[in-house]
């Protein structure tokens, strides 16, 4: 616990003080841990006390890790090492979100929303994954990801024309992503070219994340909304923008872990991907072209589209 702390004060004080800085005064400082061993060949007690020096490596590690995590990089083994980390994070981020909700993860009979949501896109798309149980979920098991949707255009059963082997084959490529809701922009990601679209059923993700370019929106005191796979350089507000339902903030693409152009929209109950859980989201003002009753629940396989004001 007490290295968490110097680690996370570290952290805290990296504007003042600088990450890089202090691994390099760690890494002299671990050396006087040899004063250790002079200490056992001569039997001096005291000097064995510079082994506690050599503690510092672990610090050095995590640090070292964090400067990694937030270096932006093209090399491809420095990639593929934060998306392992990323994936091994969301893994490690469930104990976590069991024991912030007390072991009570929210659900569509027991959550009451904050913010109603409208879809994050024009004209009429259909859900390809995401529901509020566990048959339909996105990722029921993983709790961060639970409540997710993703969504594509089919038309005649198709999500594509020609051949498909391009981003732009796709029909929902380049389309207008919208903001679902009222909200402040607090992080945005721009920086990884479309994934091409694989030969096999296996996807090979050149990201470093496995939501490609994203953006965070905080719409209410719990509730964030994050839209993923956008395509590069296409965001239209930054962060620190006000928001508002319905305005046009990126357009559709394919970066990141993904197959074939869609949107990935969630909402979660903070800012953190990895440590936040997935909540199940009220849509309102949509028409939902796959049942004939008024429901603020989609699931996989519906057709659905905000109402025209």
């Amino acid at each position: 616990m007490i290295i968490l702390k110097i680690v996370k004060g570290f952290y805290m004080q990296k504007n003042k003080i600088g990450i890089e800085t202090v691994v390099k005064i760690i890494k002299k400082l671990y050396w006087l841990g040899l004063i250790g061993i002079a200490g056992s060949v001569f039997d001096i007690p005291i000097l064995e006390l510079f082994y506690l020096f050599f503690l510092l490596a672990i610090i050095d590690f995590i640090l070292s890790l964090i400067i990694v995590l937030r270096t932006e990089s093209t090399d491809e083994t420095i990639n593929e090492l934060k998306f392992l980390l990323q994936n091994l994070g969301m893994l490690i981020g469930i104990p976590f979100i069991y024991i912030r909700n007390m072991f009570r993860l929210p659900n569509v009979d027991t959550y009451m929303p904050e913010v109603h949501y409208s879809l994050p896109f024009l004209e009429c798309w259909t859900v390809a994954n995401g529901g509020n149980n566990k048959e339909t979920s996105h990722s029921w098991s993983i709790c961060n990801q639970r409540y997710a949707y993703d969504f594509y255009i089919q038309k005649n059963g198709s999500t594509f024309s020609g051949n498909g082997k391009n981003v732009t084959d796709y029909f929902c490529y380049g389309k207008t992503v919208l903001a679902a809701a009222d909200g402040i922009v607090i992080e945005i990601k721009n920086l990884f070219e479309d994934t091409p679209i694989p030969e096999k059923e296996e996807v090979d993700c050149h990201a470093s994340d496995v939501r490609g370019n994203y953006i965070i929106i905080q719409h209410s005191e719990h509730e964030y909304s994050t839209i993923a796979h956008i395509k590069k350089d296409s965001f239209c507000v930054k962060v620190g923008d006000k928001v508002y339902r319905g305005q046009q903030i990126a357009r559709c693409g394919n970066s990141g872990n993904t197959s074939e152009p869609h949107i990935h929209f969630q909402v979660q109950q903070g800012k953190s991907f990895l440590l936040s859980a997935s909540l199940p989201i009220w849509f309102e003002k949509i028409r939902n072209h796959s049942i004939s009753h008024n429901s603020p629940h989609i699931s996989r396989g519906d057709i659905v589209e905000n109402q025209n004001k």
